[in-house]
């Protein structure tokens, strides 16, 4: 395997690296003592711009979008859930209840999120709530639909950040 093949192998099991040279935020020379990578230091930093180049042409023209609503009426249901994990879900209200899933909804809000929505979003939201301090009591994606809950003092708050990581993309 080549020095470049084993330096964007290091990159990829390491997210906040991978990020870091998504964003162009990346210094090169430290990123190369850092990694776990055998051969010249400058030959790896090399590689790191390498990469940086190419994942920086893979995500031009990434730009998404999405639609942010805020869904405070919610409650646990069987079927027809925004958001589903092992047979149980959470819906806007009007569907069936099943008030076994979780007793505190009245305190809790659905942030869903629809469009140009995958794990990559998700993944950035939750990082973000995680460091404005904001609890995430449930999130998951699929198809075009992204998720989050949280307690509903903390709603506002998700909305403008999921807003934020849309507009970043």
């Amino acid at each position: 395997m080549s020095l470049a093949a084993k330096t964007r192998e290091a990159v990829r099991a390491d997210p906040v690296l991978y990020d870091a040279l998504c964003a162009g935020i990346v210094n090169y020379t430290a990123a190369a003592d850092s990694l776990d990578v055998d051969g010249d230091r400058e030959a790896i930093a090399t590689a790191l711009r390498r990469f940086a180049a190419d994942l920086d042409e893979s995500h031009s023209g990434d730009e998404r979008s999405i639609t942010v609503r805020l869904h405070s009426a919610i409650e646990a249901v069987d079927a027809e859930a925004l958001l589903a994990v092992d047979g149980t879900g959470l819906a806007v209200s009007g569907e069936t209840s099943d008030s076994s899933y979780m007793a505190d909804l009245d305190n809790q809000t659905a942030v869903r999120a629809t469009g140009d929505v995958d794990a990559r979003v998700l993944s950035s939201v939750v990082d973000r709530l995680r460091i404005a301090g904001v609890s995430v009591a449930a999130a998951g994606v699929a198809g075009e639909t992204m998720v989050v809950l949280v307690s509903r003092r903390d709603g506002p708050t998700a909305v403008q950040l999921v807003e934020a990581v849309a507009e970043s993309r």
